[in-house]
């Protein structure tokens, strides 16, 4: 049985890397591009359909969130959108996961966090309409639904920091396995 060991035939020759593991498609970043462009299309210019319908009498769609609030906080929701921007960039860059690629994605999404959080944590950013709805709605449903369903910005904020973790935290690991690997081959060369 012959072993599937990237030697090379001629002593001279580099042997070749495996980069499958290493390497991923255009569609992760364009796809993460697109979306940070509709974020913030939809935050700063449209931001009256992101609504909740509540079956009353009448039946209404409230705005859950204030627009002319989110439209004050324009500077942190395009620099958030920036950051995002900048690190599927920097994936289209370096075309593979490497330790670079890990530090750039840890403090980008970071720094987009930092954004988030100043734009979500404020409870001014909920409509007040949405409150007075929520409050009539639920207050015969259990207490820890509609409180939260009262604090949609703490959601939103809190489902942001979880996918920022889970990209961080993928990234960091596929980069460390691709160093190991190439280590292992520096490590393997210099030992023939």
């Amino acid at each position: 049985m012959s072993e599937s060991v990237n030697t090379p035939a001629d002593p001279n020759e580099e042997p070749k890397k495996e980069l499958k593991d290493q390497k991923f498609s255009y569609f992760e970043p364009i796809a993460g591009m697109i979306v940070a462009i509709v974020c913030v299309i939809i935050f700063l210019g449209f931001p009256q359909i992101i609504t909740i319908g509540f079956i009353g009498t009448p039946p209404r769609l409230i705005p859950t969130f204030d627009a002319d609030v989110i439209r004050s906080l324009w500077f942190p929701i395009i620099l958030w959108g920036l950051l995002h921007i900048g690190v599927d960039v920097a994936y289209l860059i370096e075309r593979r996961y490497t330790k670079r690629l890990a530090m750039i994605t840890v403090i980008g999404h970071a720094l987009a966090l930092i954004c988030a959080c100043i734009i979500f944590i404020p409870s001014k950013i909920v409509y007040w309409e949405y409150l007075v709805w929520v409050d009539i709605l639920f207050e015969h449903v259990a207490d820890w639904f509609g409180n939260i369903l009262a604090i949609p910005n703490l959601i939103v904020l809190f489902l942001m920091i979880i996918v920022s973790l889970f990209v961080s935290i993928t990234v960091v690991r596929k980069g460390n396995k691709a160093k190991e690997k190439e280590d292992d081959g520096s490590k393997e060369e210099a030992n023939a």
